[in-house]
């Protein structure tokens, strides 16, 4: 008689954590968009001539700040995507899970330090800026920005070891993850050797990364969750079943 009562408990349990697979899909996906678009964005509006820019800032303020703000929705909605992650898997790997959330703690940092620099073009008053402040400005958030990118590579790693670890996704999607980091690594390595991007073997490795840890391991394991959400971790339906 215990059977029927037990099997509906995992249907429920299975059910939860399908749900929460599709929750972190969703963060995943704010955290694929919003920065992207905000990068795209503010990398149009502050390139060129400084009296250009700040000209263009003048004409597209509030496009500006909309982008301002999608970069930091996107990267406050990081930190909340780690979180669920770790709920959804970090049992199967505490060490693991602990390393994902600090990297992207420090991540999150970092990145709301390069937007620092941006704050004063925030003001209405921006337009009548001096011009010989922006570049420096500009140059400086770039820095910071790329600089951030190691911690976007570095969270991929623990996040690909639990994925390997619990497939409660494909475990492809895991290892492309791991690749993944290491594309983020190959773009921060440029902070330090500008030149790499010059060299045909820095571009093979960056272009095959990226397509396999971004295109197949991100975009992949945001719509994996977002269609069909997540199973029950590996080792705790192990457990479960003593």
């Amino acid at each position: 008689m215990a059977q029927p009562a037990n099997r509906d408990a995992r249907m429920v349990e299975g059910s939860n954590t399908e749900a929460a697979g599709r929750r972190a899909g969703l963060a995943y996906l704010v955290i694929i968009v919003f920065p992207s678009a905000a990068y795209l964005t503010l990398s149009s509006l502050l390139a060129g001539d400084s009296y250009v820019v700040l000209a263009r800032l003048a004409a597209n303020q509030t496009v500006f700040m909309l982008a301002f703000a999608a970069n930091v929705i996107g990267f406050t909605v990081w930190v909340v995507l780690g979180v669920l992650l770790y709920r959804l898997m970090g049992s199967t790997g505490r060490i693991a899970g602990v390393l994902m959330l600090i990297f992207i703690a420090a991540g999150t940092a970092m990145s709301f330090i390069a937007l620092a620099p941006l704050l004063p073009l925030l003001s209405a008053a921006s337009s009548g800026m001096d011009a010989g402040k922006l570049g420096p400005m500009v140059q400086n958030y770039n820095r910071l920005l790329l600089l951030s990118q190691v911690f976007s590579g570095l969270w991929l790693f623990p996040l690909g070891w639990l994925i390997l670890r619990s497939r409660v996704v494909p475990r492809l999607l895991g290892a492309c993850l791991i690749v993944g980091g290491v594309s983020y690594l190959l773009n921060f390595a440029t902070a330090f050797e500008p030149g790499l991007n010059h060299m045909v073997a820095y571009q093979i490795a960056y272009t095959a990364t990226g397509i396999l840890g971004v295109f197949v391991g991100e975009f992949g394991l945001c719509l994996w969750l977002l269609l069909k959400g997540a199973r029950e971790p590996y080792l705790l339906a192990i457990r479960g079943s003593r």
